[in-house]
């Protein structure tokens, strides 16, 4: 059984803190759970408090724990955040380059450890933070038309670069001699024939899927007669 530790989180030394029970994690000798942490406490705060204890890979928030954490894949939008930047309650994955690093952690969270908020960074609480959310609703049309190009144009990019590697595993074979059959090479290969051959083959497969269709609802009739 997995024990905890604890360390204290608040706002400052006149506010009552929050109680986050932190331990190793179980798939990940060198990672450290976080869990129950408040929205006031954002990932560079970690970063910038537990980089003391040793070299930090990385910062993830998620909304409940899980094994595997999706690590490398920032989220750099203004405007399509995903939940990492919620401010309700969620658990923070902090990656350590060593174990070392969350040995000493331990070490010090049983001892006794408490941390303020306003000793390291000034979030935006109160009027000003509704303030800040309320404006966000309402993106800059140019910033977002410049995001949503940019956005498309690398989806455009490495669907190329997709297309580009399902035609190469089409014409190269491996040590067998097979070759790879994709869904876009087997398009291609579909426009490529005459026009009466490509009717004929289409007609084909449409009634093959009319004859599973008509089993499938078939066998389901039998079986609900049975029942």
């Amino acid at each position: 059984m997995t024990s905890y530790e604890w360390i204290k989180l608040s706002w400052n030394k006149n506010y009552a803190p929050h109680f986050l029970p932190c331990c190793p994690h179980l798939d990940n000798p060198n990672m450290l759970l976080l869990l129950g942490v408040p929205g006031y406490a954002s990932d560079d705060f970690f970063l910038s408090v537990f980089s003391k204890f040793g070299e930090i890979v990385e910062v993830k928030s998620q909304p409940k724990p899980s094994a595997i954490p999706k690590f490398h894949i920032p989220n750099t939008s203004k405007f399509f955040c995903d939940s990492s930047r919620s401010s309700a309650f969620r658990c923070v994955f902090v990656q350590f380059l060593e174990h070392t690093a969350l040995s000493d952690f331990i070490k010090a969270a049983k001892m006794g450890m408490s941390y303020y908020i306003s000793d390291h960074t000034k979030p935006l609480i109160g009027i000003r933070k509704w303030a800040s959310e309320h404006q966000m609703i309402y993106p800059d049309k140019e910033e977002l038309r410049k995001e949503c190009e940019e956005y498309m144009s690398e989806f455009d990019e490495r669907e190329k670069l997709k297309l580009q590697r399902e035609k190469e595993m089409a014409e190269i074979p491996d040590e067998d001699g097979w070759v790879t059959v994709t869904k876009s090479t087997k398009l291609e290969h579909l426009l490529n024939l005459p026009k009466r051959k490509r009717k004929t083959m289409i007609k084909r497969w449409r009634k093959r899927k009319k004859r599973c269709f008509i089993y499938i609802h078939s066998k389901k009739e039998k079986i609900e007669k049975n029942h």
